[in-house]
């Protein structure tokens, strides 16, 4: 029996509709900021640690690179998802790269504007609380599926868990939301750009997936997970 949606295997560690609870929140404190909009492919520079950071629209990602200038994504934001929270907590530098994929809109909170919020509602703690561990959550499975896959595991586990994590508006349909291209696939799970279509063609030739404007249908999540070797 093929799974849907509901079924998948990521969807106790991403659950859908606290996400959106999540996203809904941050897009309603985000109305307080000031919005400022970037063209695709430009970089947000985080200037200080006064600010908090929210993704109003489109899509930023947040990368590390190496001195060779290899890209490893880590995050992928969209609307209603916060960043720069570890600098304005923690201080310092978290040398993430922030990554404009498609001509975005985000709202800077200063500092003084976020504590008034923060000391009028702390319930708002917890959706932050969340976003972090959600994070943390991404990262931990980004390690494992990196260390112990091989590239058509990679693909079919990274292809899993992003149809959990993001929001596509239809529950009955288990779907890749974002229009990602090979090269950005590749920069998710660490692997080349020709391994990733190798993958995709494989999954689409067995009709496990279908892509249909840009994104990815999965049709069979339980034949794609058993390329995934790390569970």
């Amino acid at each position: 029996m093929k799974k849907l949606k509901n079924e998948n295997i990521y969807n106790d560690f991403f659950d859908e509709d606290r996400q959106e609870e999540m996203r809904n929140m941050f897009l309603e404190i985000g109305k307080k900021g000031i919005y400022k909009s970037f063209k695709k492919n430009e970089i947000i520079k985080i200037d200080n640690n006064d600010n908090f950071y929210i993704v109003m629209e489109g899509k930023i990602k947040q990368s590390i690179y190496s001195k060779e200038g290899e890209e490893k994504i880590l995050y992928i934001l969209q609307p209603g998802e916060i960043f720069g929270e570890m600098e304005y907590f923690c201080g310092g530098d978290s040398h993430f790269i922030n990554g404009i994929i498609e001509p975005s809109t985000i709202s800077i909170i200063n500092k003084n504007i976020m504590e008034n919020i923060l000391d009028k509602d702390s319930h708002i703690y917890k959706y932050i609380i969340h976003s972090i561990t959600r994070k943390f959550r991404i990262l931990m499975f980004q390690m494992a599926n990196m260390t112990f896959s091989d590239s058509y595991g990679k693909v079919a586990d990274t292809l899993i868990r992003l149809s959990s994590q993001e929001s596509n508006g239809d529950r009955n349909v288990n779907m890749v939301n974002e229009r990602l291209t090979h090269e950005e696939i590749a920069k998710l799970i660490g692997c080349s750009r020709v391994s990733v279509t190798r993958a995709l063609n494989e999954f689409k030739k067995k009709q496990i997936i279908d892509i249909k404007m840009g994104k990815i249908i999965i049709k069979d999540e339980e034949a794609l997970a058993k390329y995934v070797k790390w569970k």
